[in-house]
């Protein structure tokens, strides 16, 4: 068989791009793509042990759907999850389900397994990523994105709980390992050394066996990419990525808002030559991606193998909240996402809040997570008000930060309740650390005025306490508890003081 990559690159590079760009208008948002699939998943999984426990046979209407089958969190379905783990048949999907994605919680704990289907990969997985790149290349119809190699981190595998199969890992691990041609000829590291178990030792293959190749593409969180690319600098002496990589063109970051860590990456990147595309992306599926180069909301797929429902976020945790589909979702409000996919997930609560931005086509920015979020008083924080203040108070103190903790203090007597305290990782940190804690409070006023009321009003939250660290603590964190994976992320905001306590343990 010849290779159909055999030819001048510059063959190669053009050809795709000529098919990407006819691709990128196939896509039209629609909401009978969602009836649909619903309706198709109901068909195909009536004889499913799930599907005759809530009578899909039965099924009529999307109000049936919604009336018969409970809204579900990990938890819940967890059991669910098990029997397929076990490699039983026929649970939630029709046949055994093959491979499971590995993936964290929002704290610091166990990790979830996710069942994903040759369904699922074909239909969200895979058609997403050749959706992201057609949009790209519509986009930039000058790039030459195809004449380097991608690189793409942290791919794992580890044995299956239940059979001791291989057969669980992180979701780039299961698609790198199932990617059809194109993404095998242009990944990079190769296979030997991304599975290395041990993480240093893997980062260092990886440096010396690519920075020589002709790096055009990076595909990771923000967080982790960016650490991994200083360790590059430090291997090569270089003073920015575009010395290594003259040819980088385009970073892709899933996994987490991508705001925050810009500054840190236009230094990596310097100049208006480098892309940041954002998507959403997770093991459960892949829902969405940045559709213009001057924009960072993100176009909602909607015939990729998921069916969505909304809560609305003050419905939240009601016994019967209130839930809408997409025909009846509003703008700047927030929403916690449910999925029903083709991997045997049910009106499962993703655990990310949205907010759409526009509604023809739909497009939306993840706002935060529903354990994301603090509430000393009643003043709702979530990780969208924090990151946005912390982003301004960066801006106005010329300091860059890469990552950040919060969780409240709380006060037992007097008029003073709680506070708030945060550990703050800092690639250029700020010269006077209380008056940059000064700014970061009076932003986070600006941004929220529930936070407002409670600091200047009825004054029941007290002077914020910060603690600036250098980068990499939150690396090491991880690293001691396992958590390296592309899958794992900092808990940036939580209601409790569990990860907050292990970082000042360290760092004091």
């Amino acid at each position: 068989m010849i290779n159909p990559l055999s030819g001048p690159k510059r063959v190669v590079n053009k050809l795709i791009k000529t098919y990407l760009i006819l691709k990128s208008n196939l896509h039209q948002p629609s909401y009978k793509h969602q009836e649909k699939i619903l309706f198709t998943l109901i068909e195909r999984c009536k004889k499913t042990v799930f599907g005759r426990k809530y009578g899909f046979e039965y099924i009529q209407s999307i109000e049936d759907f919604q009336n018969t089958v409970p809204i579900s969190h990990y938890k819940d379905f967890e059991p669910w999850i098990v029997y397929m783990l076990k490699w039983e048949k026929d649970i939630c999907y029709p046949g055994k389900v093959d491979r499971f994605a590995t993936s964290s919680w929002t704290t610091w704990g166990t990790s979830k397994y996710i069942p994903i289907t040759k369904d699922n990969l074909k239909a969200s997985h895979f058609k997403w990523g050749l959706e992201l790149l057609s949009l790209y290349i519509r986009n930039n119809p000058r790039t030459q994105f195809f004449q380097g190699k991608w690189l793409v981190i942290w791919w794992w595998f580890s044995k299956n709980p239940y059979t001791g199969e291989d057969n669980v890992g992180f979701i780039s691990a299961i698609l790198q390992k199932a990617a059809p041609w194109i993404g095998q000829y242009f990944r990079e590291p190769k296979q030997e050394i991304s599975y290395i178990e041990n993480r240093d030792e893997k980062a260092q293959r990886m440096i010396e066996d690519i920075v020589d190749k002709n790096i055009t593409f990076l595909n990771g969180q923000p967080s982790r990419g960016s650490n991994f690319l200083y360790k590059v600098l430090e291997y090569t002496g270089k003073k920015n990525i575009l010395e290594v990589w003259p040819k980088f063109e385009l970073f892709f970051r899933g996994g987490m808002a991508i705001d925050l860590y810009k500054p840190q990456l236009q230094a990596l990147f310097p100049g208006n030559k480098v892309k940041f595309y954002q998507a959403y992306n997770a093991s459960e599926g892949f829902f969405a991606a940045q559709d213009s180069n001057f924009t960072d909301d993100m176009l909602l797929f909607t015939n990729h193998g998921v069916f969505y429902e909304f809560i609305p976020m003050e419905e939240y945790g009601k016994e019967n909240p209130k839930v809408v589909t997409l025909k009846d979702v509003e703008i700047n409000k927030d929403y916690v996402l449910l999925i029903t996919n083709n991997s045997g997930l049910r009106r499962y609560v993703l655990g990310d809040t949205v907010k759409f931005t526009t509604l023809k086509p739909w497009r939306i920015k993840v706002s935060g997570r529903t354990k994301y979020y603090i509430d000393v008083v009643g003043e709702c924080v979530t990780s969208d008000y924090t990151d946005k203040a912390l982003l301004e108070a960066c801006k106005q103190t010329d300091t860059i930060a890469t990552d950040y903790m919060l969780a409240p203090i709380t006060y037992s007597g007097g008029s003073i309740r709680g506070a708030y305290e945060r550990v703050i990782e800092f690639t250029k940190a700020p010269k006077d650390d209380h008056e940059f804690a000064k700014i970061l409070d009076k932003e986070l006023c600006n941004i929220n005025s529930y936070y407002f009321d409670e600091r200047y009003d009825t004054k029941v939250l007290g002077e914020p306490v910060i603690h600036c660290v250098k980068q990499g603590t939150f690396y090491e964190r991880l690293k001691t508890k396992n958590k390296l994976g592309g899958q794992h992320k900092v808990p940036k905001v939580s209601n409790d003081r569990k990860n907050i306590d292990e970082i000042l343990a360290i760092i004091k």
